[in-house]
């Protein structure tokens, strides 16, 4: 039984310069090789070897297809509208369809691969309807200033080629996880099962972090995780909201890429697919604690207003914030953070739950507990703020910045579940970590906080800019530091830490 058949134009492998390789011939050459690596073994790949300059349908093709895994379409302009290639798509479909069936668990035997796009849909002829529900592998970017296309080939320098790589070790990967679900001559009777039994929802998004995605993607894959939407989103907002939903409740975590763009509409929806991804993993988080992980590029240079109100909004909505963390700065962060957070569901330690007294932080003690939240450049200047508060007579708190940083985390969270008010300090710190830091009071809840955290403010502290004098925040109040201490400007907030105490139930 044969393993793949590339379906292909035959223009798409006639070489631009003389001597040079066509693109279909060195697509085949290197998808065999990395197969070959993966599979531990030769694959079995053929296509027809078309030697004239038209495209004509050899009927000894469609007699192998009963014998044949996959089908590899190599989309381009001249693809979809030739009609012999239409006809050995539709045929390899229909072939399927009465024999072992179409899809493999949830993947289907024919994989998409995109050469060239074509305007439009991206699909045409009667090839659209099968494609439409199908992720495609592209082999190209666009130039964003100019809206050129830019193919990805070994032979247009070291990023082309790197791309080009990059791309086929996706797909040899996606093939090779369907040829050993199929195992010898057809599908198993049960699927393999998946290593972890993590399912990853990670958000569509939009091209302008397409590659990212994919590198996120391609990780999670080689560490054994399943990773949604495994298919291209609905362009209709009532059938994309059901499909989103769908694959959140059977997600394990949810990852959101947040860039410089809103993205597309969907046909009857009110918000771009971006934000209804977003809401939608929010109302999850809220109803089921799905951990979320949310990225937003430092740089951010929203591309519309609507997309400011959309990023606005994340940073200062509550609705699943108690189980989401907010990433802002390198991408590599969300993998890093994503594989950990995977590792520990995957091993549900039964770990004992920290004794408050332990901590020095007993709810019934008659202390009232402030956590005084720095950075660790800051740690110096907090000095007068701590010694008046404990003059005030406050137990206070401050991070944990020596040994690893899971320790680090737990005090972190474990001074935020059990604190009677919050003060962070901005001092040297960027406006991006106080953001950061607000964003983790409203996650309180999930680190098992019962009561809720009224006594909250950011201290705005020395050196003075104008940045930081224009400051403010829905999230908590403001107080305006100088470079001594005023107890008049500090009265409001102790005075909510004094209401408040009696800590957590």
């Amino acid at each position: 039984m044969n393993d793949i058949f590339i379906s292909y134009a035959h223009v798409d492998n006639e070489s631009l310069t003389e001597g040079q390789k066509g693109w279909i011939s060195q697509f085949h050459r290197t998808l065999e090789i990395r197969l070959r690596q993966l599979l531990g073994e030769n694959p079995r790949i053929w296509r027809d070897m078309k030697l004239s300059g038209t495209d004509i349908f050899d009927e000894k093709i469609i007699n192998e297809f009963g014998q044949t895994k996959l089908m590899v379409s190599i989309v381009s302009p001249r693809y979809v509208n030739s009609e012999w290639c239409n006809r050995e798509l539709n045929e390899f479909y229909n072939q399927a369809e009465e024999g072992l069936g179409i899809r493999v668990g949830e993947k289907s035997r024919i994989i998409k691969v995109v050469k060239t796009p074509v305007e439009g849909d991206g699909t045409g002829g009667s090839a659209h309807g099968i494609f439409n529900s199908l992720l495609g592998f592209e082999f190209f970017d666009i130039d964003p200033d100019s809206g050129r296309v830019r193919e990805f080939n070994e032979e247009f320098g070291h990023e082309a080629k790197r791309n080009y790589l990059e791309r086929v070790y996706d797909l040899a990967h996606e093939i090779t996880g369907i040829l050993k679900e199929m195992g010898g001559d057809g599908p198993s009777a049960e699927p393999t099962a998946n290593k972890t039994g993590r399912v990853v929802y990670l958000a569509d998004v939009t091209s302008d972090l397409k590659a990212e995605r994919d590198r996120i993607r391609r990780e999670l894959l080689e560490r054994g995780h399943t990773v949604l939407p495994d298919r291209p989103l609905p362009l209709e907002a009532e059938e994309a909201t059901e499909l989103i939903s769908d694959y959140l409740s059977r997600s394990h975590l949810a990852i959101h890429l947040i860039g410089n763009r809103y993205g597309i509409v969907p046909e009857g929806g009110e918000v771009s697919l971006i934000e209804l991804q977003s809401a939608l993993a929010a109302k999850r988080s809220e109803q089921d604690s799905l951990p979320r992980l949310l990225w937003m590029a430092p740089d951010n240079e929203p591309d519309s207003d609507r997309h400011k109100q959309f990023i606005d909004n994340l940073q200062n909505s509550s609705e699943g914030m108690a189980t989401t963390e907010l990433l802002v700065g390198q991408i590599e962060d969300v993998k890093n953070q994503a594989i950990k957070q995977l590792v520990v569901e995957e091993k549900q330690p039964e770990e004992a739950k920290p004794d408050p007294s332990a901590l020095g932080q007993a709810e019934d003690d008659g202390e009232k507990r402030i956590y005084l939240i720095c950075d660790q450049q800051d740690e110096e200047a907090i000095e007068p703020l701590e010694d008046y508060l404990f003059d005030q007579g406050y137990e206070v708190k401050i991070p944990q910045f020596d040994g690893d940083e899971d320790a680090f985390v737990q005090v972190h969270q474990d001074n935020l579940k059990f604190c009677d008010g919050v003060l962070i300090f901005f001092g040297e710190c960027s406006g991006q970590w106080v953001e950061m830091k607000l964003m983790d009071l409203l996650k309180a809840p999930g680190y098992g906080r019962t009561k809720p955290l009224t006594a909250k403010a950011v201290y705005v502290g020395p050196p003075d800019n104008r940045r930081k004098s224009r400051f403010r925040t829905r999230t908590a109040d403001v107080i305006q530091g100088g470079e001594s201490i005023d107890g008049s400007q500090l009265k409001p907030f102790l005075d909510k830490v004094n209401q408040s105490k009696g800590g957590m139930k």
